[in-house]
């Protein structure tokens, strides 16, 4: 009825304590748009439109607040990532052990467009110059110089010597898990140290210890069933070496660069990667 006469009664509350139908709704609904702004962030697939179309780009200071909420779910874009990399691995390892390492990292490095080895080469160039102002400045320039190719060579080839001293199902599970515990590494150090720049992904992402906590959470025990089915000294080891890294990566940026920047939060989860599978080979 469109004209007058009393609005209808509310629903009467359940009276044995249960949820109205699609209470949970307002649970599932942000933790969902925290997944896919994470997977829109830190990767290119394919997601829905409105999604993509609003994509956190760590331009708009507007961000902060979902930046601070995506960052809960980063651990899950390594299990994405690194899930897509193992599949790959897998499927390519009866051209040997080589070739499917290969086959593994081209997969990754597609999936995120190679975002964090783009902020690798930013942050190796930036080391260059003395002065602190200018490192900064270096580090905005899109052109890759001669710091950032040898960088990129140097973890491409890091990486694919690591993964060749492991059999192909060890090589899978380890994907997975240093992908899981990469993409949680920055949080921490976005959390502990000042940004270097007031403006930038490096700014927007200030996720806080409560949110941090949570997604160490989610990260052990992502990447932890992995990492143990290597064995338990992997795991250990593992999260031992991501945790060192990570903290000596975050005392670098801030001496280097005066704190964090998106660059230097990519530049880490390379790192950390790396370090996740010198420590399952170390322990195999």
């Amino acid at each position: 009825m469109i004209g007058g006469g009393a609005p209808p009664s509310p629903a009467p509350a359940p009276v044995d304590g249960s949820r109205p139908a699609g209470a949970g709704a307002g649970s599932v609904r942000p933790a969902l748009t925290a997944l896919l702004d994470a997977h829109a962030f830190l990767t290119r697939l394919p997601l829905p439109g409105w999604r993509r179309r609003g994509a956190l780009s760590g331009a708009d200071p507007a961000d902060a607040a979902r930046f601070g909420r995506a960052a809960i779910a980063f651990p899950l874009v390594g299990v994405t990532v690194g899930g897509l990399a193992a599949l790959a691995l897998l499927a390519g390892s009866s051209l040997g052990r080589p070739f499917a390492a290969v086959a593994a990292l081209a997969v990754a490095a597609a999936v995120t467009g190679a975002l964090h080895e783009d902020a690798l080469a930013d942050v190796a160039d930036g080391l260059g110059p003395h002065d602190r102002a200018r490192r900064l400045e270096v580090m905005r320039d899109p052109r890759v110089g001669s710091f950032g190719a040898l960088a990129i060579v140097l973890s491409v080839a890091a990486r694919l010597a690591l993964l060749i001293r492991l059999p192909a199902g060890d090589a899978a599970l380890a994907l997975v898990g240093a992908h899981v515990l990469a993409r949680w590494a920055p949080l921490p150090l976005a959390a502990a140290i000042a940004p270097a720049r007031g403006a930038g992904a490096g700014a927007l992402l200030r996720p806080g210890w409560p949110r941090v906590g949570i997604a160490a959470l989610v990260a052990a025990a992502l990447a932890g069933a992995p990492l143990a089915a290597l064995s338990p000294a992997a795991a250990a080891a593992a999260a031992g070496a991501a945790v060192a890294v990570a903290a000596l990566a975050g005392l670098g940026w801030r001496r280097a660069f005066g704190g964090v920047t998106g660059d230097t939060h990519g530049a880490t989860v390379q790192l950390v990667e790396i370090a996740v599978y010198a420590a399952a080979v170390a322990a195999a």
